[in-house]
């Protein structure tokens, strides 16, 4: 009785550990997606640039071969990803307050209008 009561004690030790590590974990990699894409807004606001992570992505992924196809697929997975941010602000608790939500909207909605309108070469250029 006295081991099955240990091998008990045991398992909740271990789980409850198990589940302390899984969480902080999973903070860590919440808070880095935040971070990078307030990091991505911040870039893409002041510098009118595509953020350099993106780039880098898409290097691997599109533009190893540079050609016009391959060139319009990452068009395409930029201005995804910039709708992908502007959803996130709209209804993340983290902007400080209305007005800057509002500007911050703004912003990211003309350069995406901007984008829109350009050629790859261009967007890459800032």
């Amino acid at each position: 009785m006295f081991w099955i009561f240990l091998i008990f004690i045991g398992f909740i030790a271990g789980f409850t550990l198990l589940l302390k590590l899984s969480l902080m974990l999973m903070g860590r990699i919440a808070g880095r997606q935040i971070g990078e894409k307030h990091k991505a807004a911040e870039e893409i606001i002041n510098e009118g640039k595509v953020p350099r992570g993106w780039i880098k992505d898409l290097e691997k992924k599109f533009l190893k071969y540079n050609t016009p196809k391959r060139q319009y697929m990452a068009k395409k997975e930029i201005l995804k990803r910039l709708d992908n941010l502007i959803e996130y602000f709209k209804s993340t608790p983290l902007v400080k307050d209305k007005e800057t939500r509002d500007i911050l909207l703004d912003r990211l909605r003309k350069t995406r209008t901007s984008w829109e309108e350009k050629e790859w070469e261009e967007i890459i250029a800032g």
